[in-house]
């Protein structure tokens, strides 16, 4: 038996009769020629069909002389749906399990790490599993590059993720600038004490009349600039941090299209490639 494109095989079972002491000089073994051979339409195997069957004559030639034969050929082909549902579909789902990452934050590192990991752990069991029925063979079965392929998509969802770490460095997000009241509490405390330490020792000034203030000095009051020290729209430029964030963002934003895609153009040429046997 050949599993090389298993479970997309189709396997030939032959029976064959052979006389075991009479030469073909005392009998010859002759298939009816209208009806050879009558099979039961009601027998069902569960994990194979029978496509067809045919005969032949199969007469050995030895050194004691020619003994008669007859040879009946069974052509069985493997039925797809059982490995379709218990294989193939929940392969894809792990596959697709993995890809959840990349829609959560950069900053999740557990969550991330450990969804890649079950993802990995998963598919391992679902390839062992679907060898345990299988005897070992020295040679690449169809189903085992379709799972090798499989596992190779969860690694990279993986290996992804530490490239996004890697871009997001060490530091943490960036953090809301603090509002300006909790920066000049202090400071404005500390005026008022030392103002309130000037009124006492000094004596008071002399009254008079506050000097009046010219209208283009009031007008520059009022344009002047905030004390963030930029014009008022326009967009502070971003810290190092948040461009990290950016490129990590980005990487992620790459990975949901480019690994959904990858994988549907290779299970297409997987199916295609293996139509011909379905």
């Amino acid at each position: 038996m050949n599993f090389m494109i298993y479970p997309h095989d189709t396997q030939e079972c032959k029976l064959q009769m052979e006389s075991l002491s009479h030469t073909t000089d005392d009998m010859i073994f002759q298939w009816d020629p209208d009806v050879p051979l009558v099979v039961d339409e009601n027998i069902q195997l569960p994990q194979l069909a029978l496509v067809k069957n045919y005969t032949a004559d199969c007469t050995q030639v030895y050194s004691t002389g020619n003994f008669t034969c007859l040879e009946v050929v069974f052509v069985l082909k493997r039925r797809l749906g059982y490995y379709l549902f218990h294989t193939y579909i929940p392969t894809c789902l792990i596959v697709i399990m993995s890809w959840v990452s990349f829609w959560i934050k950069p900053e999740a590192a557990p969550a991330r790490v450990t969804l890649g990991v079950t993802s990995l752990l998963t598919l391992s069991t679902q390839h062992a599993k679907s060898q345990a029925a299988l005897p070992p063979v020295s040679y690449l079965k169809a189903v085992d590059g379709f799972m090798s392929v499989c596992t190779i998509f969860v690694f990279m969802a993986l290996m992804e993720y530490c490239l996004v770490n890697i871009v997001l460095g060490d530091s943490d997000a960036p953090k809301p600038p603090a509002p300006p009241s909790a920066l000049g509490g202090s400071s404005s405390r500390l005026s008022k004490k030392r103002s309130t330490a000037n009124s006492i020792f000094d004596p008071p000034p002399p009254t008079a009349a506050p000097a009046p203030v010219p209208k283009e000095s009031s007008l520059l009051l009022l344009t002047a600039p905030n004390d963030t020290g930029g014009l008022p729209g326009v967009p502070k430029p971003l810290t190092p941090a948040q461009k990290r964030l950016n490129r990590a963002i980005n990487i992620d934003r790459f990975s949901r299209v480019f690994f959904p895609l990858l994988f549907t153009v290779l299970n297409c040429t997987y199916w295609i490639l293996f139509a011909e046997y379905i």
